[in-house]
């Protein structure tokens, strides 16, 4: 039982991440045993990940395949309220909870940064590791987790 969450667990997080770096964009069909195939993953944890990014809303239902989920402008403007609340709770616990490392760690982030203005995608890429150390340093699991839901 432990392997298969484990399982579960990776081929939600591949998903999910080719998801959020553009392999598959809004509209794109998935399909079960080509994921599985791409991933060298066994079909039942596919399955089981697919499933909870449709209960997400991360995932539609376009008959019987499934499609990543675009946001209305509505869906999306509401989406930005809740992530808004949620990124300000985490940098203000950040600045209370943060150790002298996790804020050594940003400061070299932003001096990264610099060399990146003439790259979106890269400054894009930086700019999410960036939040999530935000997110981090926090120090507060479950905030974690929701803002993890939310981007």
């Amino acid at each position: 039982m432990n392997i298969s969450k484990a399982q579960q667990k990776d081929a939600y997080t591949l998903i999910l991440e080719a998801i959020d770096v553009g392999v598959y964009k809004p509209g794109d069909r998935l399909v079960e045993s080509d994921l599985a195939d791409r991933f060298g993953v066994s079909r039942t944890p596919i399955r089981e990940a697919l499933q909870r990014l449709e209960t997400q809303s991360l995932l539609a239902r376009d008959g019987r395949s499934l499609i990543v989920a675009s946001l209305d402008h509505n869906q999306m403007a509401e989406l930005y309220v809740v992530r808004t609340e949620l990124e300000g709770l985490a940098a203000r616990l950040a600045a209370r909870h943060a150790t002298e490392e996790e804020i050594q760690v940003l400061r070299e982030m932003v001096d990264d940064d610099q060399a990146l203005l003439d790259n979106p995608g890269a400054l894009a890429r930086a700019n999410r590791r960036f939040h999530k150390q935000i997110h981090l340093a926090s120090h507060n699991r479950y905030l974690v987790q929701q803002l993890d839901l939310v981007h």
